[in-house]
């Protein structure tokens, strides 16, 4: 723990220091904020209230410099559950041009675990209780070396404890690796290409991101293992407002990965309507499209379509029998100068649904 304060104190000098570098309080922007109550019902938490939100401003003046933003969650769920987010997300218009992301996540869960593959059967009882703390932070400094172009450095800690197994076949053995909780800690490398003409709703141009992140007992992580996620996002504008997104998302782990850690499959914003760890491996692989076009007023709609699934290697992927997803959402223009849209979405796959609800697109 002490080497993640010393990494919080750096971070906080570096973005005091480049906030102070950039000001100019006469051109500077407001600070916008936007939050609201919540209700809604995931395959995950099942029915939850709670309250949302997120400030966001301009750190600078600097033509073309994106909005810093701090996302903000908070909800209870009538399984017991409960979640604290802050996300916030700071980029910096000084000469080095900074992006710094980071996530300060707790909860508790009630998880399920039906085993590692992509055939795992339905168990009786696949629930597992979990305590959840995790801290992560990627700070990427602009090269110069191409547009838009940033390399830099990522730091995760999670703390992870299972405090109740619940008669899970799966976990009740011990023989799966983090079947006992356990911290995970580790530093590693970052590459983003951010061409998007807009952060909360693009509409043209790219976005790619890699991260590298190696755990290891040297920086105070109970399992040893690596893991590569690769991020591609591609935007087209039809005119009109008509607008398609793609992406492809990739993440690979080898070594000792605890099974809380393995890529998965589901959530709000993959493979929507699979429940997120439906379907666990070493590898997850998925493609997504969406069409989306505001409407009426401050009222749009979305149409997705997705397929993906998960393997123990990359060369083991068999895209015959991926699974698919597919759904359609509503969306409400929350700020319609920044394109900031609340969405709700509810996505299908394979005898399974989901209903998402949530700040921004899902990607």
């Amino acid at each position: 723990m002490k080497k993640l304060y010393i990494l919080l104190a750096v971070l906080f000098t570096i973005s005091q220091l480049f906030a102070q570098t950039n000001a100019d309080t006469s051109k500077v922007k407001k600070i916008e904020y936007a939050f609201y109550p919540m209700a809604f019902y995931t395959p995950e938490t099942e029915f939850a209230v709670g309250a949302g939100g997120m400030i966001y401003t301009r750190l600078g003046s600097k033509i073309g410099l994106k909005p810093s933003k701090v996302q903000l969650s908070a909800y209870y769920t009538t399984n017991h559950q409960y979640s604290f987010s802050v996300l916030p997300i700071f980029y910096f218009g000084g000469s080095a041009n900074i992006i710094n992301e980071s996530k300060f996540i707790y909860s508790k869960e009630i998880s399920k675990f039906f085993g590692i593959g992509n055939n795992t059967p339905e168990i009786e009882n696949p629930e597992y209780e979990i305590n959840f703390f995790r801290f992560y932070t990627e700070v990427g400094f602009e090269t110069g070396l191409a547009q838009n172009l940033h390399v830099g450095f990522v730091y995760e800690y999670t703390l992870n404890d299972i405090t109740d197994k619940r008669k899970n076949i799966e976990l009740i053995d011990n023989t799966v690796s983090g079947s006992n909780g356990g911290k995970t800690s580790g530093f590693g490398l970052l590459f983003i290409v951010d061409n998007r003409d807009n952060i909360f709703y693009p509409t043209k141009n790219s976005f790619f991101k890699i991260r590298m992140i190696f755990m290891g007992t040297n920086w105070g992580s109970d399992y040893t293992y690596s893991r590569i996620v690769a991020d591609y996002r591609k935007y087209f504008n039809l005119g009109n407002s008509h607008i398609i997104a793609s992406q492809v998302y990739l993440e690979s782990t080898s070594g000792d990965v605890p099974f809380f850690k393995l890529p998965a499959l589901g959530g709000p914003n993959r493979m929507r309507g699979y429940f997120l760890g439906r379907y666990r491996d070493e590898a997850f692989l998925t493609w997504q499209i969406e069409y989306r076009k505001m409407f009426w007023w401050k009222i749009g709609a979305v149409a997705f379509f997705g397929m993906g699934d998960v393997a123990r290697r990359l060369n083991q992927f068999d895209v015959s029998q991926f699974k698919y997803s597919y759904g359609v959402g509503l969306r409400y223009a929350f700020d319609e100068k920044e394109n900031l849209n609340i969405r709700m979405d509810i996505g299908f796959g394979k005898n399974t649904s989901g209903v998402y609800f949530s700040l921004e697109e899902a990607f």
